[in-house]
Formats: structure tokens, sequence, C-alpha cells
């Protein structure tokens, strides 16, 4: 429901029950910057760990989550 709520222009929703199961799906990305949303930053906070400890160059939590982020008026898409 989050997600089609709304979420970032161009991300890939992948639940992290789902994430080490679904995590060849991002392997094109592990030497880009990822950036990790959820609607608060503490459910991608943990997936963050989780790329990162599987080696993903540059991962980032998005602070706050979706909720500051629309806050903040910044965009989102559905």
């Amino acid at each position: 429901g989050e997600y089609g709520a709304g979420h970032l222009a161009g991300a890939r929703h992948i639940p992290l029950g789902d994430l080490k199961a679904r995590m060849s799906e991002l392997e094109r990305y592990r030497e880009r910057l990822v950036l990790v949303h959820c609607a608060s930053g503490s459910r991608s906070q943990v997936a963050a760990k989780t790329l990162k400890d599987a080696g993903f160059k540059e991962v980032f939590n998005l602070q706050g989550g979706m909720g500051a982020w629309t806050q903040a008026g910044m965009p989102t898409e559905k």
C-alpha cells in the first residue's frame, strides 16, 4: 500500500521481507548509488544495512522516509 500511495521517481518496489530472495534483481546497481526508502525510514534502514553487508558500495537510507519527503513538498509518483 505504501508504494501505491506514492514513491520516489523510478523506485523499484522490493519489500524488506523479500529483499534477500530478490537481491539478484539489484546486481546491476552494486557499484551505483542506491537510495532506500519506506514510510518512516525504519525498515529502509534495515534494508540499507542488508545491501551494504552484501557488498553494495553506496547505499543511503532516506531519513524520515516518505513521510518526511512529502512533508517537505518533494515530488512523488504513483
